[in-house]
């Protein structure tokens, strides 16, 4: 968990950014809104309002730990007992936590000035399936404007010098498709450093697995956020916070990617950190999500800044139940790709999900930053989207049809 202090300073170098907002924060009632994330009893996440101060938030800090204390106190409880504070996110203008609260404590953080939203933990999904069938069209297609390609065809530059961060269920390093190009970032789960379910090993094969890779040189950063499909928000928005303080520290934006492959509820407080990230020069690929919804009731694909990626099949059809909408930004192949798994160091799995298609676009980032140059996250995107094969999408539902391409010229 990084330390309030880390906390301060980078509330710091953006304190003159946004005034305070004179209502209080909304408490927002999550549980009604979606059966497919459900809300976590007692936790809650809050996020400060974007370019709170040092002051504010050192004079916040004091208030949480005395608002929580005098609340379990008349409750008859230790602090142990009732939880406190088990997160701390800080980067940019993002700032923010999240633990176990009592509903008075709750109810008098949301009156707080600096509080721009008070939200209820909730969970999150991968958004990947296993299947029965096998295909490798996947890399194809994202070498061709044309259906039904055989064959990946890429510039041998591969992603070389680029760093893909997967937040996901971890990377099983020592498998064969990695070359040793896969290392441990950050764990926000536990201390079993590794991959125990494959979703986050799959992925990252997509990303830049040997023979299964878009981007086949790129480095790989494993941060585990799940220990099986699902996990907290809190938990989730930790490892991201890790990430991009880890690009903005060692001076990575033009060279980083982090890939989203996963989902929850709409939430203010992926919409803040988001946004902060893209200020800072942070590019994500985020899957767009397998519910059959509008992706503008999910987080954080709903947010402008990412590229939300929708999953196409083999036909050039929409998969349903791929989320859709204008929110949706492109689609890639989701549909029965061959990846690495986390069983063996050989293994090999297909799966479907928007979790497949969201590493085909954070592959194609750092394969054209290693091609063309290194990017910033606003050119880079424009460059996808620019790329990008129009009109194919059959049943797109209101999304932006393109399909990702890698721009080889076939």
């Amino acid at each position: 968990m990084q330390s309030f202090t880390r906390f301060l300073a980078f509330a710091a170098a953006a304190a003159a950014a946004v005034p305070f907002l004179a209502q209080a924060a909304p408490v927002t009632d999550r549980a009604t809104t979606s059966t497919a994330f459900p809300t976590i009893p007692g936790k809650y996440i809050i996020t400060l309002k974007p370019g709170v101060d040092v002051a504010t938030i050192s004079n916040h800090r004091l208030k949480v730990r005395e608002i929580h204390a005098r609340n379990i106190a008349r409750r008859g409880v230790s602090e142990a007992e009732i939880g406190g504070v088990e997160h701390e996110y800080g980067f940019g203008t993002f700032s923010g936590y999240s633990g176990s609260f009592d509903e008075a404590t709750i109810a008098e953080l949301s009156a707080l000035d600096e509080v721009l939203a008070v939200e209820p933990d909730s969970i999150m999904t991968t958004f990947g399936l296993v299947t029965q069938n096998s295909s490798q069209w996947g890399l194809a297609a994202i070498s061709s404007k044309t259906q039904g390609a055989s064959g990946y065809v890429y510039d041998e530059s591969a992603g070389e010098g680029q760093f893909n961060y997967v937040v996901d269920t971890g990377i099983r390093l020592t498998h064969v498709e990695f070359q040793g190009r896969a290392e441990w970032g950050f764990n926000a789960v536990n201390s079993l450093n590794t991959d125990n379910f494959g979703h986050g090993t799959h992925v990252s094969g997509i990303i830049g697995g040997a023979t299964y890779g878009v981007a086949k040189k790129t480095t790989l950063v494993a941060v585990k956020v799940f220990e099986g499909s699902t996990g907290s928000t809190s938990t989730v928005i930790s490892g991201f916070d890790w990430a991009v303080n880890d690009i903005v520290d060692k001076g990575r934006q033009s060279t980083a990617v982090i890939n989203l492959s996963l989902g929850g509820v709409a939430s203010t407080a992926w919409d803040t950190a988001i946004t902060a990230s893209w200020a800072e020069g942070v590019i994500a690929a985020v899957a767009a999500g397998n519910n059959e919804v509008l992706a503008s009731t999910v987080s954080p694909a709903r947010s402008p800044e990412v590229i939300t990626v929708g999953n196409v099949q083999d036909d050039d059809a929409r998969h349903v139940p791929s989320s859709y909408g204008p929110l949706v930004d492109i689609f890639a192949p989701g549909t029965r790709v061959v990846s690495s798994y986390y069983s063996s160091d050989n293994a090999t799995a297909s799966l479907t999900g928007t979790s497949m298609s969201s590493p085909h676009v954070a592959g194609l980032v750092s394969y054209l930053r290693a091609l063309e140059g290194p990017y910033t996250a606003a050119e880079v995107k424009d460059r996808i989207y620019a790329l990008g094969t129009p009109g194919r999408v059959t049943g797109a539902r209101d999304a932006v049809n393109l399909i990702a391409y890698n721009g080889n010229g076939r």
